[in-house]
């Protein structure tokens, strides 16, 4: 019997063992941001995770997909993580266990809240922000440009009826239609004036009207607007008509 209890014994520590330094592995689950969390909540049983050793582009990547709601509002993504059972320092020590998020795949399929209408932009003017989370002063300068460089103009988009979009490049106008299907935003060819950009507003006004070219996955929050092709993620800010 001894033996048995033993080796019993040993088997569950061989066992919690590996579940608990686990690899990276895909799962579902919701993201929480807030003052004194930042966690992952998965599984079913529910349990939730203090988020640890993750790089600073992910975690501002993770920041970016609630930003715009209230804090503490979960949002449901598709991670490739490793949870782990030892608990994190600090407030960490509240929850089940810490979680290393290595990749954002994206939402979860089927969420509600990742799908936007054509009536989620009318009447709403966008004003961009950053690209791949830099400013864009800091995305000059990731282009091999000064930070002074920057547009005349922010780049914009504006939404009014039946379609219609106006806006700038950050040099020239633009005006066309748009639709939505299944959250991603269509573009029709844009018509565009022709003045010409000097310096970072010319490379900048060139890789907008590359990506405007394709359908571009989308997600909106309270005040913020994404397009991403997959590659560039493009973040909007929701400002007020200037006269």
């Amino acid at each position: 019997m001894g033996t048995t209890v033993k080796t019993v014994l040993a088997v569950f520590l061989i066992a919690s063992t590996a579940a608990c330094q686990a690899g990276p592995r895909q799962i579902e689950g919701y993201y929480r941001f807030g003052h004194e969390v930042n966690t992952v909540c998965s599984g079913e049983p529910e349990a939730c995770y203090w988020l640890v050793d993750t790089a600073p582009e992910i975690r501002d990547e993770l920041k970016q997909g609630v930003a715009g709601q209230p804090p503490y509002t979960p949002v449901c993504l598709k991670l490739i993580a490793e949870l782990s059972k030892d608990k994190a320092d600090g407030f960490g020590r509240d929850y089940d266990g810490s979680v290393r998020v290595r990749q954002i795949i994206g939402p979860c399929a089927g969420e509600d809240s990742a799908m936007i209408q054509l009536k989620d932009l009318t009447h709403r003017r966008w004003v961009l922000r950053r690209i791949d989370g830099l400013d864009l002063a800091d995305y000059a300068v990731h282009l091999g440009f000064d930070a002074a460089d920057t547009p005349r103009k922010i780049p914009e988009l504006d939404f009014g009826e039946n379609g219609h979009v106006f806006g700038n490049s950050g040099c020239n106008q633009l005006q066309g239609k748009v639709s939505v299907e299944d959250s991603r935003v269509v573009f029709s060819p844009l018509a565009s004036t022709r003045m010409a950009c000097p310096g970072f507003a010319s490379e900048l006004e060139l890789r907008l009207n590359q990506l405007y070219a394709a359908p571009l996955d989308a997600v909106i929050g309270a005040d913020s607007l994404t397009l991403t092709d997959g590659d560039i993620r493009l973040e909007y800010e929701l400002k007020d008509w200037v006269n």
